[in-house]
């Protein structure tokens, strides 16, 4: 546990110790790069056999067979598995055989598109950055490789996206489609070609609880049929604690009731940030059907990372300078608090690759 709290310790220190006559831009730039660097670090040296989720040990036994196998055979051994996370594999050990080298290529890459989509939108870059290791998508960036690379990939397209230009366009269609070989639930993403066109209103908000309420119903159905006739086994039921989705869903209602305070000010606010406004409603939507399928808390993930946006400019820009001081206040120690609580109950304890042998050594003997 200890280095999960170096972690966040060094990315507060950071920002505390980049003096601010350097310049706004400049201190983001360093602090970014800084924290890059740790968490890049922490995330690819982590021992694959000391996790509690089994997803990781089976990526590095995945890498690990592409260093020796043919990429016929890859595919014939991992035959669920999209081909073109499979190619990935098999030409980053071709480049570099090192058994290790994916974990911290999927940390980097990863890490550097997240940083990059808060530089360019968030008015706080520190408060996003510590929204998405506490609230965002870091903690399923862990252990989900194949939908982690997916996601951010996606991330890239929807900044295309939102500059509704041709070309554009074209690019972030075919980084969907390059997201989808990753993992196939990236076809979700598709939606936002329309989303982005659609502001938050009544209506909107009407004809969505609708459209959930009916998908909430015919779910279990629809996955059924899936299981039947695709070959294709999703949970059909949610199995887990009733509470343990209460804390992203009263994140993501509390970044757009702030959102909300913040538009009464500012009509124009979403003439910038209207996409990820929509998108995290959307996102909110399909994140509460895990009750319906667990599946679904999965498919949110592709629209939930805008919450880094979302949240941390609903909080900097309140009207009340004495207002956004107590909620950034309040929103750093809460933040911290619930990292503090997964850093107990759910991220386990923290080893490096290189301790492994010891720690079989000291098991055994």
């Amino acid at each position: 546990m200890r280095v999960w709290i170096f972690m966040l310790l060094s990315i507060m220190a950071f920002w505390v110790l980049i003096p601010d006559a350097l310049g706004k831009k400049k201190k983001n730039l360093i602090f970014l790069g800084l924290s890059f660097l740790v968490l890049v670090f922490i995330m690819g040296s982590r021992s694959p056999h000391m996790m509690k989720s089994p997803d990781l040990y089976g990526y590095y036994r995945m890498f690990y067979r592409s260093t020796y196998m043919t990429f016929e055979q890859l595919t014939q051994q991992y035959d669920t598995i999209e081909q073109g996370y499979l190619l990935l594999n098999k030409i980053v050990s071709t480049i570099s055989p090192w058994t290790y080298t994916l974990q911290y290529l999927e940390a980097a890459f990863c890490t550097f598109v997240i940083f990059w989509y808060i530089n360019r939108n968030a008015d706080s870059v520190f408060l996003g950055v510590m929204i998405y290791i506490c609230v965002g998508p870091w903690q399923f960036y862990l252990t989900g490789f194949r939908q982690a690379f997916a996601i951010s990939i996606c991330l890239i397209a929807l900044e295309l996206l939102k500059k509704h230009i041709r070309k554009y366009d074209i690019i972030g269609v075919c980084l969907i489609v390059l997201a989808i070989t990753m993992h196939s639930t990236a076809w979700i993403f598709v939606l936002v070609l329309f989303l982005r066109n659609v502001k938050v209103s009544k209506k909107f908000i009407v004809i969505l609880l609708a459209v959930t309420a009916l998908l909430f119903a015919l779910l279990p159905h629809i996955l059924d049929f899936v299981r039947e006739h695709m070959d294709k086994d999703y949970g059909m039921v949610y199995k887990g604690n009733p509470l343990g989705g209460l804390i992203p869903i009263a994140v993501y209602l509390c970044a757009l009731v702030l959102t909300y305070l913040v538009w009464l000010n500012d009509k124009n606010y979403f003439d910038k940030y209207g996409a990820e406004v929509t998108l995290l409603v959307v996102g909110l939507a399909l994140y509460t059907l895990r009750y319906s399928s667990v599946t679904m808390e999965r498919v949110s993930f592709y629209y939930t990372p805008v919450i880094t946006v979302v949240l941390s400019n609903a909080v900097t820009r309140q009207k009340s300078i004495s207002t956004r001081n107590i909620y950034y206040a309040l929103g750093i120690a809460l933040l911290i608090g619930l990292y503090m609580y997964r850093c107990i109950e759910q991220y386990g304890t923290y080893h490096f690759f290189w301790e492994y042998l010891e720690l079989i050594d000291l098991y055994y003997n």
